[in-house]
């Protein structure tokens, strides 16, 4: 028996010192409407000397993770889940630190590709709307006091009304195309706000996209069954034919 003491008394002073020269990270993870995030996985990559280290963890089911053993130097931690943007954080760890990461996902951006040309056959359409789209459910009741509110639960917005841009006419007669790229908001009604350029070749591209984009029309983004605002990015392909 007292051999037996020995040899564990050994092993967990060797374990002690090995345990101690590693940190860890740990947290939870929200939507925007503060709910909690099951099976996201959380990933630590390390690259140093040695190569790659990844670790990777899954959220459970109160949006909580640990990431334990993790060797000094500094390392990539991300959060990602489909539908949501991905979090990052660069992090230094040092031997028996605990880190707090706990960041909020956004929601994914949406995405839109126009392209708009000089040709007379591909003059925009009238103003276009799709109809019979069901009205948005009613926001999910509260959760009671001490219940975990899980979330994640994402419906897409879709366009109910397009407008196409007009080829500026100064623009086509000078032989001016290129790419306009423009984000913007879609608001909890739908309607498109916040327009602001991220790239253009002319004024009058961008001038000519805006006044499109504005007019666009959703149906709310649904997060949990309540609507949010999303954002959007729009590519405007101004080809001068």
């Amino acid at each position: 028996m007292a051999r037996m003491t020995l040899c564990l008394a050994i092993l967990a002073a060797l374990a002690t010192p090995a345990a101690a020269q590693t940190g860890r990270v740990y947290g939870s993870l929200t939507d925007p409407s503060g709910a909690v995030l099951p099976a996201v996985e959380v990933r630590a990559l390390l690259r140093d000397a040695n190569g790659e280290t990844v670790r990777s963890v899954l959220t459970d089911a109160k949006g909580s993770y640990q990431m334990e053993g993790l060797t000094p130097g500094e390392w990539t931690v991300t959060a990602s889940l489909p539908g949501f943007e991905t979090a990052t954080r660069r992090q230094t760890i040092q031997t028996g630190d605990s880190v707090e990461w706990s960041p909020m996902l956004e929601l994914g951006m949406i995405q839109e590709t126009i392209t708009i040309t000089t040709d007379p056959a591909d003059a925009p359409a009238p103003r276009a709307r799709t109809v019979n789209v069901a009205p948005p459910p009613p926001p999910p009741a509260s959760a009671p006091p001490g219940v975990v509110r899980v979330g994640g639960n994402i419906k897409p917005p879709q366009k109910v009304v397009h407008v196409s841009p007009v080829y500026p006419a100064d623009a086509a007669a000078q032989g001016v195309g290129g790419v306009v790229i423009l984000s913007a908001v879609i608001g909890t009604d739908g309607t498109v706000h916040d327009v602001t350029s991220l790239r253009s070749p002319n004024e009058s591209l961008t001038q000519a996209a805006s006044n499109a984009i504005i007019a666009w029309e959703f149906t709310p983004t649904l997060l949990n069954g309540s609507p949010i605002q999303t954002r959007m990015t729009a590519t405007f392909n101004f080809q001068n034919k």
